[in-house]
């Protein structure tokens, strides 16, 4: 009776260490990569974290290459919360970049933003798929199998990331 017991915690403790998520967030880096852009939330220590979008863009703005937002959170078992440290951006759910004229990143361009007419499914924008950056005001992250997950709904589009 004793070796099924110990068998069955064994068992048990394979199951719950193979399908556990990230425990310990302070000092960790994840990241969102795409070919012009890497959107990164580094968690600081215990209670701080940074929300970097990193456009890889030598051709627009400087101000809008290396867009960093500081956030406070709280982590509560595969759920984080963040809230902004410090509103640098107005309140909206994304931070509204004013169309660039870009060689690289012509996502960011005026001619990119405009919604194609069609009949049927209305498809995202090269500037909707590629260029929103979240706006971190009060937000809901989930752990999902060690990878994080920040999904922003708004009226008129929605936009997740999945950071690694």
């Amino acid at each position: 009776m004793k070796t099924v017991k110990n068998i069955f915690v064994m068992i048990l403790f394979f199951i719950i260490s193979s399908c556990s998520t990230v425990s310990k967030l302070s000092g960790n880096k994840y990241a969102y990569k795409s070919k012009q852009r890497t959107l990164e939330l580094i968690f600081v220590d215990d209670s701080a974290c940074i929300l970097r979008n990193t456009f890889h863009c030598p051709d627009i703005e400087e101000k809008y290459r290396v867009i960093s937002i500081e956030c406070n959170y709280t982590q509560k078992g595969d759920t984080i919360f963040l809230s902004n440290k410090n509103l640098n951006y107005h309140n909206g759910i994304y931070i509204e970049i004013p169309p660039q004229n870009s060689n690289k990143c012509e996502f960011l361009n005026e001619k990119n933003r405009e919604k194609k007419f069609t009949i049927g499914a209305s498809y995202a924008t090269d500037y909707e798929k590629y260029g929103i950056v979240p706006n971190i005001t009060s937000d809901t992250l989930y752990i999902i199998k060690n990878k994080i997950v920040l999904y922003k709904k708004g009226a008129n589009r929605s936009v997740g990331f999945i950071f690694k």
